[in-house]
């Protein structure tokens, strides 16, 4: 029994040890894509799950969002998550797009602001995400660049609590994520919003430089999509799944 045991303990070890971890860099906490305090959330579970069957672990690293390609062009770490053809990234290491985001222009209901256009934020106090003057479009940045009263955030908490608060007009964020915090405040879960859709829906990547890998990842990600699991994954967190809404030469590129 002891020997079977000493096997099964060594067969154990050198499997983990087989199992190479990867060094993933990850966007710091946005729920529900992003859940750093629990290594959790849509996108780490995906990519989580992904590397397993491929046969690697996740060894995340947490950084504001901004940093993320700066990390990948130094060359020392094998993945970077949530990164499109705006970020200042070689296309040519980008993955299929693995989720798509909604970015809107939030704001407060009783403040009744009329917004139809990027103009209409002229003039407004705005709290945006980091790098959405990149990834939103040259009017978009044109637009804002300029503007004293327009800033950016890593905490996207951040940007829900100072528009609930008033001490800005409007938020620049990602539907499901402004939903997430909104709700889980007892504060103003209940106060009444309005959903600006200024933006286009936006796919994201996750960008790899080796080419072998990326090409695993973009083959077991489509065997995720095809055999139900990522839908499952969605359903866990309440996502709707925007995958369907590119363009064909989006989705594989």
């Amino acid at each position: 029994m002891r020997v079977l045991l000493s096997v099964v303990c060594l067969l154990c070890f050198t499997i983990s040890l087989s199992a190479k971890e990867l060094d993933v860099v990850v966007g710091w906490n946005k729920p529900p894509y992003v859940i750093s305090q629990d290594h959790t959330g849509f996108e780490v579970e995906l990519v989580r799950a992904i590397l397993a069957e491929m046969g690697y672990g996740l060894s995340p690293i947490y950084v504001p969002f901004g940093r993320t390609a700066r990390l990948l062009k130094d060359d020392t770490v094998d993945i970077g998550l949530t990164l499109n053809r705006a970020h200042s990234i070689d296309r040519s290491i980008l993955s299929d797009p693995y989720i798509v985001y909604q970015n809107v222009v939030v704001t407060r209901a009783d403040r009744g602001l009329f917004i139809e256009s990027i103009d209409d934020l002229k003039g407004k106090s705005v709290i945006a995400f980091q790098t959405a003057q990149s990834v939103l479009g040259e009017e978009f940045g044109q637009a804002l660049a300029s503007q004293t009263t327009y800033i950016e955030a890593a905490r996207q908490d951040r940007q829900v609590d100072m528009l609930m608060r008033g001490s800005v007009d409007a938020a620049i964020l990602d539907r499901n994520i402004f939903n997430y915090f909104k709700s889980s405040n007892s504060a103003y879960a209940e106060d009444k919003v309005v959903f600006h859709e200024l933006f286009s829906i936006l796919p994201y990547s996750a960008a790899i430089p080796d080419p072998e890998l990326r090409a695993k990842f973009n083959a077991t990600l489509r065997l995720f999509i095809e055999d139900g699991r990522y839908q499952l994954l969605l359903d866990k967190y309440a996502l709707e799944n925007l995958l369907y809404k590119l363009p064909a030469a989006d989705i594989s590129k």
